[in-house]
């Protein structure tokens, strides 16, 4: 399968040169990542982006590894300026980040894909967002990861559809304030999949924004294995780090 994007974007130099042509099509505002007038990612932000990239191409896991954990591909480490342009894109209304985060999910996307043998030889790969909660969607006004995951599916091509198939079983607390045993505990069974049949025997990967604790990814893996799908891949924008200087999770 032949993928619209590189697999080897993580380069520091590509993802430089992506997101530079990327936010060219953009009118100019501010910088989300550091508020200076101009375009939506300024080139000392794209500079810090690309230096934030992840070493390796590999699959990535929380520690300890989640049960039935499949590996999760990412593109950049989610500190400084890559999580000030995420938290600007979800819950600042920038949308106009849209494309430069898309192709950096994408990228990931791709990844995800050849890691797993056999995945979408014979139907459209399903992309499936991770659900937001009704509360965020009413603040928010919309649902960021379905905006991101459909600007990725323009960029992949008909190799992938976009599967909004997942929807919240029950109401959750805020992740950001728990430990990992609370995120676990808040998710438990808080997924479920609307319209079985349309996962059922086909190939998924799941896309989120950034993984901390796999939590999340695994409860919405639980709810597509439950529902039939035959494989389950997961893809992120960036992962988080240790409260020291290592990264969090093992490659």
């Amino acid at each position: 399968m032949r993928w619209a994007v590189e697999t080897d974007l993580v380069d520091g130099a590509l993802i430089s040169r992506v997101l530079s042509s990327a936010v060219d099509l953009v009118l100019p505002l501010s910088c989300a990542g550091c508020s200076r007038p101009g375009p939506s990612i300024c080139p000392s932000c794209r500079a810090e982006l690309a230096g934030l990239a992840l070493p390796q191409l590999g699959t990535v896991a929380p520690s300890p590894i989640p049960p039935g954990w499949p590996g999760c591909t990412g593109t950049l480490r989610y500190a400084g300026v890559s999580a000030r342009l995420m938290k600007s894109f979800k819950d600042g209304g920038r949308r106009d980040l849209t494309g430069p985060l898309a192709r950096l999910l994408a990228d990931s996307v791709g990844r995800a894909v050849t890691a797993v043998p056999h995945m979408g030889l014979h139907q459209p790969i399903l992309l499936v967002p991770i659900p937001s909660s009704p509360a965020a969607v009413r603040l928010r006004g919309d649902r960021p990861m379905l905006v991101l995951t459909r600007r990725v599916a323009t960029i992949l091509g008909p190799a992938v559809a976009v599967a909004p198939a997942l929807s919240m079983a029950h109401g959750t607390a805020d992740q950001a304030g728990l430990d990992r045993a609370g995120r676990q505990t808040n998710l438990r069974s808080a997924m479920r999949v609307r319209q079985v049949e349309r996962v059922q025997g086909r190939d998924c990967v799941l896309v989120d924004d950034v993984l901390t604790s796999g939590a999340t990814l695994s409860e919405g893996q639980r709810a597509l294995q439950a529902a039939g799908a035959r494989r389950v891949g997961m893809a992120v924008c960036m992962v988080t780090q240790r409260r020291s200087a290592a990264l969090a999770l093992p490659l």
